[in-house]
């Protein structure tokens, strides 16, 4: 009978407790009370992460590096970018659709595309080419920075496809997740650290929705797989340096900023820490930017 009544009072004690954790004139005093001022705080963050950032370590010789570069890719690949994710999702062909021609100029052709980054989550390109295609041509990834309202069809975007077309390149220009076609409610990108919660690195996506674009161009028949190169300005510069270092397909790499290092990261707490892909879990603390 002892027992019966401890048993009971535990659970009547259990549900006053949850009662008092509802009500929020009960914990918001709680939460209220400030234990160190924001800026120590910060202060605190900043030298535990600082302590924490790799120094670049300069390579004794060409094969030592090459070494060390393919296990940084490795690493930085199956441990973190793709932690949690499916294999079958990671290693499956580029799916693109072609949506038909676009209204185009003298010397090229523009056409629309739809593609899968992974099942049931789409995003468009726009594929610029020369007027007259013969023989395989270089073909070169753009890929988009933080442009919300236009997205991929932003006036310099276009032109710099164009100009690429004009020139005799196959241009690819991908739509970024949360920009142009894709901006919509929940594709915000710090969304993504709710991959995180769930055991799937957030990055991945991201990684993915620009590593699709570099498998169409290299499995494209009138593409040169020899001679491809990626390009993008702002968040575009930062999927240019991420994708370029980590993908040996890439043989001309030109990032127009997006680049900071946590050191300069850490440097703008708490103003600007950046977009969730640009700072993402385990990728900086462990094998930074500068390396």
């Amino acid at each position: 009978m002892k027992f019966v009544k401890l048993v009971a009072l535990a659970i009547l004690i259990s549900t006053a407790r949850l009662m008092a954790q509802s009500d929020s004139e009960v914990i918001e005093p709680i939460l209220s009370k400030q234990l160190q001022s924001p800026q120590v705080v910060t202060y605190q963050l900043q030298k535990f992460l600082e302590a924490r950032v790799p120094a670049l370590v300069v390579p004794a010789s060409a094969e030592q590096w090459t070494s060390e570069a393919e296990r940084i890719r490795r690493h930085l690949l199956e441990d973190v970018i793709f932690h949690g994710w499916p294999q079958e999702w990671v290693n499956s062909p580029p799916h693109f659709e072609d949506l038909g021609p676009l209204p185009a100029g003298k010397g090229y052709k523009l056409r629309k595309l739809r593609y899968e980054i992974v099942p049931g989550f789409y995003s468009t390109a726009l594929l610029y080419e020369p007027e007259n295609t013969q023989g395989k041509v270089p073909a070169v990834l753009n890929v988009m920075g933080h442009f919300p309202a236009a997205g991929n069809k932003e006036e310099f975007e276009q032109k710099l496809c164009i100009n690429q077309a004009l020139k005799g390149m196959m241009a690819l220009n991908l739509e970024w997740i949360n920009m142009g076609d894709l901006n919509t409610r929940f594709n915000d990108h710090y969304f993504g650290s709710h991959l995180d919660v769930l055991g799937m690195s957030g990055v991945g996506l991201f990684y993915l929705a620009m590593r699709r674009g570099l498998d169409y161009l290299a499995a494209n028949p009138h593409a040169d797989p020899d001679r491809l190169g990626v390009t993008g300005l702002s968040g575009g510069g930062w999927q240019t340096i991420t994708l370029s270092s980590l993908d040996p397909r890439v043989r001309v790499s030109i990032p127009v900023a997006g680049y900071v290092n946590l050191q300069g990261r850490l440097e703008r707490l708490p103003e600007e820490p950046g977009d969730l892909e640009q700072n993402p879990t385990d990728f900086l603390v462990g094998q930074d930017y500068s390396t």
